[in-house]
């Protein structure tokens, strides 16, 4: 038995221009062969069409180029919107697919293997494993179209107020950025070298998870001004600023920043820091829209200064704000590494609120540099002023909340998908988020031609609910494992399939079947009952008359319920006052009512154990005390005894036998 001869290596470009050059005859099959290195038998067979272009000498895969095409649009477009897909999330999906499509593959429960995922990635390098940022749905529902429309209100604003109106912002010098971040004492540690198989890794740390809250300014030209470390309380016994002293010290009660604390820092800080520098006014100070930048008495000192205080467009700090943009994730890394120095450098020593400005001074050196600052005005836009500049896939993860919306809610915000954006030849979606081959529409093949005889919209009368909602049960009657969050309800009349014609079983290039169509699909916002609350939207000009005048409207409003509360405060004292003066008469009057009571049992008690003491001895006068033969006289009441001479009632006219029974009541009775 001969040697075998070794597999050549070649392209499918190259057979194709091989074949093409053979049928143009400008090339015989012999020349072809050496041109591109494909063996002659090869040439031959797909001239006689004995196989295909695309086929190959290998086992079937487990998806076509077309189908792995269209799976990689989909995972990208995924994590643009901010729903990204895991690897095993992936490998369900293919499974899914394949399970739908009724496939077999070499695969157990036809879940491929991960030399399946490396050879996948492998041949679509434009994709890779990737750490996400967490994006609140505050932030997630910003479109293109808010940011267009703070840069037209912000141009609008100058040119109505300012007589160099724009050109204000082509002198870099004059604008500024603020903005606050927390800073852990003990920051999370990264990645660390250890033994391999070691079952423990630990990394001493501090069992204090407070953090400082740090104020950075930076101007479109570099010009840093010094940061301010808010440290929680009043009165320290240590220096907070020990190792940093050219630092700013706040405090406040949380150590948060707070309106008064700002305010202070722009009058004694920031204005100082611009007048040394001789800074031409007006001045910019873009600050987002929180609570503690926006006060009267701060915007009738920019007013007075000449500072323009302008707030951004709220929750858009990760698109339109600098020091988000460009310096808090280098200056957050850089303390990091300092932190770890310096524990390094002090074995069981931790960052404490004594040490953490020396500490952070190293970081802060290190990250303010004049190549973060210019980069983070240019990627926002604020210099050089323009829209254009905003990074625009930022706002991508707002389609899933737009698409749920109708084009009036919306205020036509088409830019994106319109006149901005690139033409784009990858699949596009239709309005309930499952992709689409061709937007052209397509006629269904028969059924021998199709996997699944789906109908498309017109037809769809033809079909009976029920049978649509067994198709759709079928694709959620999988096993528990899979990801259901991936897979969406869509409706199967809404579909369109492109048909597809059987060629060789060893090819590629080959259409997507209709699962893909059913199961790629992206996410769209459910809608709600729920009503959310209006709120008044302020002007974003901080420093100007109108938002003057309603900061003032404000603190009148305050003031009168201040007034208020304290009159009703003073009512509720004086009401509280005359209850507890009636309340006290009524005590006492219920006193007085039962120390009556209590004497009046007294005295029957007394007069009880008189009457028992009498009836146990001789009769006695309850007067005089004395036993003699002289005529006695009862109380009708207490029936004590008395003489007749001791009862205070003269008897000198009255018989003898009529003295006895004289009704008589004794002094103790009356």
């Amino acid at each position: 038995m001969g040697k075998r001869n070794k597999y050549r290596n070649y392209a499918l470009e190259d057979i194709k221009n091989a074949v093409q050059m053979v049928e143009n005859k400008s090339m015989s099959i012999r020349s072809a062969s050496r041109q591109y290195n494909v063996p002659k038998t090869t040439i031959i067979d797909k001239l006689n069409g004995r196989s295909s272009l695309q086929a190959r000498s290998a086992p079937n895969p487990v998806l076509y180029d077309s189908e792995e095409e269209m799976l990689v649009h989909w995972v990208i477009d995924m994590a643009k919107i901010g729903y990204g897909q895991t690897k095993q999330q992936l490998l369900y999906t293919v499974k899914k697919i394949l399970d739908h499509g009724g496939r077999k593959t070499r695969f157990k429960d036809n879940l491929p293997d991960k030399d399946w995922l490396y050879a996948f990635m492998k041949r679509h390098p434009e994709i890779s494993t990737r750490t996400p940022q967490k994006l609140g749905k505050e932030r997630a529902v910003i479109s293109w179209q808010k940011i267009k429309w703070w840069f037209e209100d912000f141009a609008k604003y100058l040119t109505e107020n300012y007589e160099e109106g724009i050109d204000i912002l082509k002198d870099a010098s004059r604008i500024y950025n603020a903005d606050e971040s927390g800073f852990p004492q003990d920051p999370k540690s990264g990645k660390i070298l250890a033994a391999k198989g070691s079952k423990n890794v630990y990394s001493t740390c501090s069992a204090d998870k407070s953090q400082i809250t740090v104020l950075a300014c930076m101007s479109a030209t570099a010009h840093y001004l010094p940061p301010m470390l808010v440290f929680p309380g009043e009165r320290f016994r240590y220096n907070p600023l020990e190792g940093f002293t050219e630092a700013v010290l706040g405090r406040t009660k949380t150590g948060w920043m707070d309106s008064e604390l700002f305010s202070t820092w722009v009058r004694d800080h920031f204005i100082t820091a611009i007048k040394d520098r001789k800074v031409k006014r007006p001045v910019f100070l873009l600050v987002d829209g929180h609570t503690s930048h926006i006060s009267l008495e701060t915007a009738q000192l920019c007013k007075s200064e000449n500072v323009i205080l302008y707030c951004l467009l709220e929750h858009a700090s990760h698109i339109l704000q600098p020091c988000y943009v460009t310096l808090f994730g280098p200056l957050k890394k850089h303390w990091r590494d300092s932190v770890r120095d310096y524990q390094f450098k002090n074995p069981g020593e931790f960052v404490t609120k004594g040490t953490f400005a020396s500490v952070f001074k190293s970081a802060w050196v290190n990250a303010t540099t004049v190549d973060v600052a210019i980069k983070g005005f240019r990627h926002t836009g604020l210099y050089p002023f323009s829209v254009e500049n905003v990074d625009k896939s930022k706002v991508e993860p707002s389609a899933v909340f737009a698409r749920a919306k109708s084009d009036q809610d919306l205020g036509n915000d088409d830019d994106m998908n319109c006149k901005d954006a690139q033409v784009d030849s990858r699949p596009v979606t239709n309005s309930s988020g499952t992709y689409i081959l061709d937007p052209e529409p397509v006629q269904i093949a028969d059924e021998a031609e199709t996997e699944i005889a789906l109908m498309p919209s017109e037809i769809c009368d033809s079909i009976s609910c029920e049978t649509s909602h067994t198709i759709v049960e079928k694709l959620h009657d999988q096993p528990p494992c899979l990801y259901p969050e991936t897979i969406i309800q869509v409706n199967p009349c809404n579909v369109n399939v492109t048909p597809h014609k059987e060629t060789n079983k060893h090819s590629r290039e080959k259409a997507p079947s209709s699962s893909f169509e059913l199961l790629l699909v992206t996410p769209n916002e459910q809608e709600t009952l729920k009503k959310r609350k209006t709120r008044t939207v302020l002007p974003k000009a901080v420093s100007g008359s109108e938002m003057i005048k309603i900061l003032e409207n404000r603190k009148q409003q305050k003031e009168d319920e201040q007034e208020m509360k304290e009159k009703h405060k003073i009512d509720r004292e004086l009401k509280r006052k005359l209850k507890e003066e009636e309340n006290a008469k009524k005590e006492e009057k219920k006193n007085e009512k039962k120390k009556r009571t209590e004497e009046k049992k007294k005295r029957k008690l007394s007069k009880n154990q008189k009457k028992s003491e009498k009836s146990t001895t001789s009769r006695l006068c309850s007067k005089c005390l004395l036993e003699t033969d002289d005529v006695y006289i009862c109380c009708e009441i207490c029936s004590s005894f008395y003489h007749a001479k001791c009862s205070g009632v003269d008897f000198s006219c009255v018989h003898i036998d009529d003295i006895v029974s004289f009704p008589y009541e004794c002094d103790d009775c009356l």
